[in-house]
C-alpha cells in the first residue's frame, strides 16, 4: 500500500537521511560545505535540524509504501515566516559546531540567502518546495511527480492555491520542474570561498 501523508516525529531521522542518501552528489552541497573538512559528517547533521526546522514550524510530507518511507518534501507555508537562526539553534544547531565552525555555519546562511534572493524578491506571499527528494532504489518510476501531482499541488489548492516556487542547481532538475508546470524566472551565480555554481528559480501557480 502506498500513500502520501504528513511525517510523524519518530520519522524525522529516517526523512533526514534520506534527504542526505539523496543530496550526496548534489554540487550545492558541496558548495555549502566548502568550508568543513568532515563534510558527510556535517551534511547528515544539517539536513536533521532543517528537516525538525520544517516540521515544527513549516510542513514536512513523506510518501510511504509497505511501512518504508521512499519519499519526502519539505514545504514552506506562504504565510509562516522564513525560519531563522534561533529556530534553527532550538533545533539542535550548535551540534554543528562539533562537525564544523562558525564560520561554516555562517556561509551555509549565506549561500543560503544568495540561492534564495530571487524568490524573497517577490512582490507577493508564495509557498516555496524547501526539498524534494525519492529513495534512489525509487527513482525512475515518476515518484517525484506523483508527490507533486497527487500531495503537494492538491494540498496547495486546499489551502486556497497561490504561487508556488524553487530554487535548482542542475540541468536534470530543470527539466524535471518544467516537465511538472514550472517557469524559469531568474538564473544567478552562487559564490563560496574556492568554488561557484549556476542556480535558477522557478515558479508555478496553483489554483
Amino acid at each position: 500500500m502506498f500513500q502520501f501523508r504528513m511525517a510523524r516525529e519518530d520519522e524525522l531521522p529516517q526523512v533526514a537521511e534520506l534527504l542526505y542518501d539523496s543530496f550526496q552528489d548534489y554540487t550545492f552541497f558541496d558548495l555549502l560545505c566548502e568550508r568543513v573538512s568532515k563534510r558527510s559528517a556535517f551534511a547528515r547533521q544539517l539536513h536533521l535540524i532543517n528537516t525538525k526546522v520544517y516540521f515544527q514550524h513549516q510542513i514536512c510530507f513523506v510518501g510511504v509504501e509497505n511501512e518504508q518511507i521512499v519519499s519526502a518534501a519539505l514545504l514552506k507555508h506562504p504565510h509562516l515566516p522564513e525560519p531563522g537562526i534561533m529556530d534553527y539553534i532550538l533545533s539542535g544547531g550548535l551540534k554543528l559546531l562539533f562537525t564544523g565552525s562558525i564560520s561554516a555555519i555562517q556561509h551555509v546562511f549565506s549561500i543560503l540567502k544568495q540561492a534564495k534572493k530571487a524568490c524573497f524578491s517577490l512582490k507577493k506571499p508564495y509557498w516555496y518546495l524547501e526539498a524534494l527528494v525519492v529513495a534512489k532504489n525509487q527513482q525512475g518510476k515518476k515518484l517525484g511527480s506523483r508527490m507533486l501531482k497527487q500531495c503537494l499541488f492538491p494540498f496547495i489548492a486546499r489551502q486556497g492555491g497561490g504561487l508556488f516556487t524553487l530554487i535548482t542547481h542542475s540541468e536534470a532538475n530543470r527539466q524535471f520542474y518544467r516537465k511538472n508546470g514550472w517557469v524559469e524566472f531568474d538564473e544567478r551565480v552562487l559564490r563560496g570561498k574556492e568554488m561557484f555554481l549556476e542556480s535558477w528559480s522557478y515558479k508555478t501557480v496553483i489554483k
